[in-house]
This record gives C-alpha cells, sequence and structure tokens, in this order.
C-alpha cells in the first residue's frame, strides 16, 4: 500500500468531500466550494489535506491555526472535517494523517490541537483517545438546525 499525505489539490477536491458527505449522508454544494476554494487555498491559517493510497483519494481532513490573543499568544490547531473512507478504516491511514497533523501543528508553533467528536460517535472518540488526546467537555450550538 502506497500511502501519501498531501495537500489538497483543486483537481482533486470533488472527491476528497465525497468522504465527508458519505460519511455523514449530506450534499456538499460543489458549485459554492469551486467558487470559494481559492479563496480557502490561500489563506494561510487554513491547510486541507488528504490521503491517498495508490494515487486513489481515501481520506480527508481540515486543519485550521487560531491565532490565540492570551498567555504567550501561540497558535493552536483545530481538526475538521476528518474522514476516512469505511474500506479503508483500520488501515492506519488516520494514524498517520494525525501524525501529519501533529508534525503540521509542531512546526506551526501551535500549542495544542482541538477537535470534536460528535456525542454518539464512540468509534471516533476511541480513535482519538488512542492517539492521545483527552476528552473534555464541548459544546455546540448549531444556527440552522434544521439544516442539521
Amino acid at each position: 500500500m502506497n500511502l501519501v499525505i498531501e495537500k489538497l489539490k483543486k483537481e482533486d477536491l470533488k472527491e476528497a468531500v465525497k468522504i465527508y458527505d458519505e460519511n455523514h449522508n449530506l450534499q456538499t454544494n460543489e458549485e459554492k466550494l469551486l467558487a470559494t476554494y481559492d479563496e480557502i487555498y490561500n489563506n494561510p491559517a487554513y491547510h486541507n489535506i488528504v490521503a491517498k493510497v495508490d494515487n486513489k483519494i481515501v481520506g480527508l481532513a481540515t486543519i485550521i491555526i487560531n491565532y490565540d490573543i492570551v498567555e504567550e499568544l501561540k497558535p493552536f490547531l483545530t481538526v475538521w472535517n476528518f474522514g476516512i473512507k469505511k474500506e479503508y478504516r483500520r488501515k492506519k491511514i488516520g494514524t498517520k494523517m494525525f501524525e501529519y497533523i501533529y508534525e503540521f501543528a509542531k512546526n506551526s508553533n501551535c500549542d495544542f490541537i482541538s477537535l470534536i467528536a460528535e456525542a454518539n460517535n464512540k468509534v471516533a472518540q476511541s480513535f482519538y483517545e488512542s492517539l492521545g488526546y483527552n476528552k473534555e467537555v464541548g459544546y455546540v450550538k448549531l444556527i440552522d438546525k434544521e439544516k442539521w
């Protein structure tokens, strides 16, 4: 298995977002995504990555540098939209992606990494804990509940 983790390229965009859509039974607005992609891609705080096995996209994550304004003003990293295609899970691909994320955060002088797992997603919670992430209490308020 030839695994490569790299920054998301525009030509891989549609295939990559399918992972999130399939895992969450959603439909991304591709027209809007393509219209805003350059703005996202050129923003140094955003770093979308993909995992490719034999040049096929099997994993996706958005990692965002957040700039803190307190204490030592060290940035922190947020992981969002993380997902692996179902047939590629339990092959250490997610672990390798989080190793990449950790190194990216470290090289970006981040103080910590944060992420959210849905309350009922025990598999994801177990996975994150196996990687050394501590479970804290977090809250989310949806702006438009009907969309969720």
